[in-house]
């Protein structure tokens, strides 16, 4: 099987829950595919991708990372058939099916049976509609989609002692949820931040 991996995070809890969940709920793992166009902005998508390597030099697994900035296919994807969906939900679809349907596509060129993503180990995420999309993509190029709740474990948080932790899902519409409340997550001193709200 090939684990998409959305960031260090997120791995380092599938990673767990793994070590936990016996192989008729998830074939053996083969290794990782980073593909993540979603993520943005530039300076966003390099401290991931540094810290999903650095994360891997402490947890080792065979990795492919696609290591190019993805903003143009992102917002082609989002924006497809005219307009980008004012619906979270459509939103998450379509990105989801971008990422799971290029990992789908690289285990079947891989010789690999299933894919399954590390989105699954997330609690911020849609589950239902992350195993939605990701049977739907598996289906396409033939593949099995191990929807394995890895959810219940919690990660090994010593693995991330110094590894950054992002604070929103990583697209530009997320940080935008995350952020649009004035200056409250950019100044720690709250007298500070009350007083530069916009």
């Amino acid at each position: 099987m090939i684990l998409h991996v959305c960031c260090a995070p997120c791995l380092a809890a599938a990673r767990a829950a793994l070590r936990h969940i016996t192989p008729a709920e998830f074939p053996p793992l083969a290794g990782m595919f980073f593909y993540n166009p979603n993520i943005h902005p530039l300076l966003e998508f390099r401290k991931r991708e540094k810290a999903l390597r650095l994360y891997l030099e402490r947890d080792p697994l065979p990795e492919e990372i696609v290591a190019e900035y993805g903003l143009r296919d992102f917002l082609a994807r989002i924006a497809a058939g005219g307009g980008i969906p004012e619906d979270r939900r459509e939103r998450c679809r379509r990105c989801y099916r971008m990422r799971l349907e290029k990992t789908a596509e690289f285990a079947a060129g891989n010789g690999a049976d299933a894919i399954s993503t590390t989105l699954l180990a997330s609690r911020e995420q849609d589950r239902e509609l992350v195993a939605e999309v990701g049977r739907e993509a598996a289906e396409k190029f033939g593949l099995a989609f191990a929807e394995a709740d890895m959810r219940r474990i919690l990660s090994e948080d010593g693995m991330l002692r110094g590894i950054y932790r992002q604070q929103y899902c990583g697209c530009i519409f997320s940080e935008e949820e995350r952020y649009r409340d004035g200056n409250r997550q950019l100044y720690r001193n709250k007298h500070l931040a009350n007083r530069l709200k916009y």
